[in-house]
């Protein structure tokens, strides 16, 4: 027993010994906790983002009932509307904005009400069936329609107003679809900050990276090498996902050339960011902590599980900072929505933050020092 106790003391003196990995140790179970106290235990009401357009206009004025629709459902509390021009074309409008959810009000809704006649409004959205917070909404709008129906006739039915559902994607698509880019993001992060960290923390133990400072090797050159290398790596991860997915599940969603030059982007941006990280951790123990304690709150954080509506609104700003979060959206636009314009901003944010830390990479790194 005494040895097996010594065993015990002598790693956790080793433990507590190593500044960077008592830290990192501390710090990933206290941010996990932080993060997930906040998503779940926040005591207001999340709300959802919908768009309205009122067709329903005469001489250039929303009719009275469209208009008393509109502002009793944005009364809800639930719902956070953006009104869209009457004269916007719809799907052309959610295919440039990227949008999710759009809730349209036709021409002669007024009329037909008024007259004892049915009428539908257009729902446009994600399938309800693969999107939590397209489900919420959709049924936030179907009490909402049965509440104003009850009112119109006074003795609840016969209906007038229903709802007629439109998909925004032009294929039926399963959970599966809409899953996968959120897994291919985050598989482009964890391997490019491990891989990165790992191979750096191997190197610095061995003593290479000493060694390199003799050699006519810049050290742009190097982490440019390392980031090459993992981009390869991430290649490979995304092509077993998308094969698998294909065998097995029946996977619907394929990458595009926008695609590719997507997870390019994040194959560079996160290895990078991996580089940076890897100049301040020196040992093993510690450069696991410390990618663990970057990865997995961006994994939660920038929607790969579950949409960013869900969170309360601090988590959603800090979401936006997030460089996944821009990856998963832009997956989701360019392999599910087909939305090219958002794709290529997305592509651009992913090629900016790779460009960063590449540069503030080369600046700190001092091969003397490690």
């Amino acid at each position: 027993m005494k040895r097996v106790l010594a065993i015990v003391a002598g790693a956790l003196r080793m433990w507590f010994r190593s500044k960077h990995t008592l830290f990192w140790t501390l710090a990933f179970p206290l941010l996990l906790m932080l993060l997930f106290g906040a998503i779940f235990s926040v005591s207001q009401n999340p709300t959802f983002d919908l768009y309205m357009q009122n067709q329903d206009v005469v001489d250039g004025e929303p009719t009275l009932l469209s208009n008393a629709f509109c502002d009793t459902l944005n009364k809800t509390g639930i719902l956070n509307l953006h009104m869209v021009d009457s004269t916007e074309n719809a799907t052309q409008f959610i295919e440039g904005k990227g949008i999710q959810r759009m809730l349209i009000i036709p021409y002669g809704f007024h009329s037909s009400v008024s007259v004892g006649n049915n009428v539908s409004i257009v729902l446009k959205m994600v399938p309800a069936e693969v999107d939590t917070a397209s489900a919420t909404v959709k049924s936030v709008i179907e009490q909402f329609v049965e509440m104003f129906n009850t009112e119109l006739t006074e003795q609840g039915p016969p209906k007038l107003v229903t709802i007629k559902d439109e998909s925004i994607v032009s294929e039926t698509f399963k959970y599966i679809d809409f899953f996968v880019p959120g897994i291919i993001g985050m598989t482009l992060m964890t391997s490019g900050i491990f891989g990165a960290v790992g191979w750096n923390t191997r190197n610095r133990k061995l003593g290479i990276l000493k060694k390199l400072a003799t050699t006519p090797l810049s050290k742009l050159e190097w982490i440019i090498g390392v980031v090459l290398y993992e981009l390869v790596m991430g290649a490979i991860s995304t092509a077993v996902i998308l094969t698998v997915g294909v065998l097995v599940f029946n996977l619907k969603v394929l990458p595009n050339i926008y695609t590719v030059i997507l997870i390019v982007s994040g194959a560079i941006a996160f290895p990078g960011i991996g580089m940076v990280i890897a100049r301040f951790v020196k040992e093993s123990d510690s450069a696991d902590a410390a990618g663990n304690a970057i990865t997995f709150p961006m994994m939660f954080l920038s929607g790969s599980f579950f949409p960013l509506e869900m969170m309360p609104d601090f988590l959603q700003q800090i979401a936006k900072a997030l460089p996944l979060t821009y990856l998963n959206n832009g997956l989701r636009d360019s392999m599910v929505y087909g939305n090219v314009s958002s794709t290529l901003f997305n592509t651009a944010v992913m090629l900016g933050v790779g460009v960063f830390f590449i540069i503030v990479g080369t600046l700190i790194t001092n091969w003397r020092e490690e």
